[in-house]
């Protein structure tokens, strides 16, 4: 049933009075609430409870405008839009972008908490084009003109085409950002992106060289799957059939990259047994590196580096235990995110490897001799 949320002060924040529904299945009231002054005048949008919504006004985003400063910043872009054949819009280079540098960073137009989904489907809808209307004109306009894959209701449609999952005060919720949506999946992608809670803000930065002429390309899903199990999801979720060059190389070279990614998986799983019967060697974290590599798997670099930190440190090994830890701060920060908890630990781990438990964890258990040996 639909509710009146009034304002109770002058310093009511909201540029539009909430549009308000609830029923027997929501524990309050699922608002639309609109922020006309948000991120310097862009705006935003969210469809959440109003004890959620005032809660997010307490973050950094909404509490101090000036955090905001250097986002949302597109007067010379890195970037041109062109049109694929089979593929539609996408995004090249047009100059050379090197493994770090920022390519967006940007605050959502729409925050929609999926508690919205105990209301009725009509009442879902009338608050999410709520939200949409609500949006400055400008702002409102690049919502529009986002692509829409299952041809539904034409604002419903646009947020499940677009939207990524995000975690913001440990809970989940679904966000919109038009820029980083014209970029194409790549299942073998030259960019990263994540996500700041703090912020509000989506980064998307290179994680190799980008040379003027190329595809800026990210992965829609987890690319360290198997060709097939790529494809079914890509398929499912999105509608479309990959044809990155991953996907579709002969079927030859596909079980090659599927049996290195089957052994990646078997050794991570043994580079992250810390029982007193783990098999884990420095050489295994070497040989892991090597296939992420060969995978040409940058974006997640971060956590085999971490892995190959750790385990240089469990047999008291200080520089490499150091090196790869750099190493892993660097990739995982464009992967995970400054606030990341990896970032944080290689942090400590790169500073102070003695003081950590992984260091000398392994002494007195066997290496392996020449290598790796056999992985299963």
């Amino acid at each position: 049933m639909p509710i009146s949320l009034h304002p109770r002060s002058a310093d009511f924040p909201w540029t539009f009075w909430p549009e308000c529904y609830s029923n027997e299945n929501t524990t309050e009231p699922l608002c639309a609430f609109s922020q006309h002054s948000f991120a310097g005048g862009r705006g935003v949008s969210m469809v959440t409870t109003s004890s959620d919504a005032y809660a997010m006004l307490k973050m950094p985003a909404f509490s101090d405008p000036s955090i905001l400063t250097l986002v949302n910043d597109y007067d010379n872009p890195p970037y041109e839009e062109h049109d694929f054949p089979g593929k539609g819009r996408g995004l090249v280079a047009n100059k050379t972008l090197h493994r770090g540098d920022e390519i967006f960073a940007s605050t959502p137009l729409l925050v929609m908490n999926p508690d919205a989904y105990e209301l009725s489907t009509e009442e879902r809808l009338k608050l999410a084009h709520r939200a949409v209307e609500n949006l400055p004109e400008d702002t409102k306009a690049m919502f529009w003109k986002l692509l829409d894959h299952f041809k539904g209701d034409p604002v419903d449609d646009r947020i499940n085409t677009n939207a990524f999952e995000v975690e913001i005060d440990g809970q989940t919720r679904h966000v919109v950002f038009p820029e980083i949506a014209r970029l194409n999946h790549d299942c073998r992608p030259n960019a990263a992106y994540f996500f700041d809670p703090q912020t509000l803000t989506h980064y998307v930065h290179a994680t190799q060289t980008i040379h003027p002429g190329e595809e800026i390309t990210i992965t829609y899903i987890n690319n360290e799957m198997t060709r097939s199990k790529r494809m079914a999801s890509l398929k499912q979720n999105w509608g479309f059939d990959c044809g990155c060059s991953a996907c579709r190389a002969h079927p030859a070279l596909t079980a090659e990259s599927d049996a290195r990614l089957l052994q990646i998986e078997g050794l991570e799983g043994k580079l992250d047994d810390w029982t007193d019967k783990s098999e884990a060697t420095p050489e295994m974290a070497e040989m892991l590196l090597s296939l992420f590599e060969q995978e040409r798997l940058y974006g997640s670099l971060g956590g085999a580096y971490k892995a190959a930190a750790m385990a240089y440190s469990s047999f008291g090994d200080r520089w490499n235990a150091i090196r790869y830890a750099r190493r892993s701060i660097e990739y995982s920060i464009l992967d995970k995110g400054f606030r990341d908890s990896d970032v944080y630990a290689m942090k400590q781990l790169a500073s102070e490897p003695e003081m950590q438990w992984s260091w000398k964890k392994r002494v007195g258990h066997k290496r392996l001799a020449g290598g790796c040996g056999h992985i299963h």
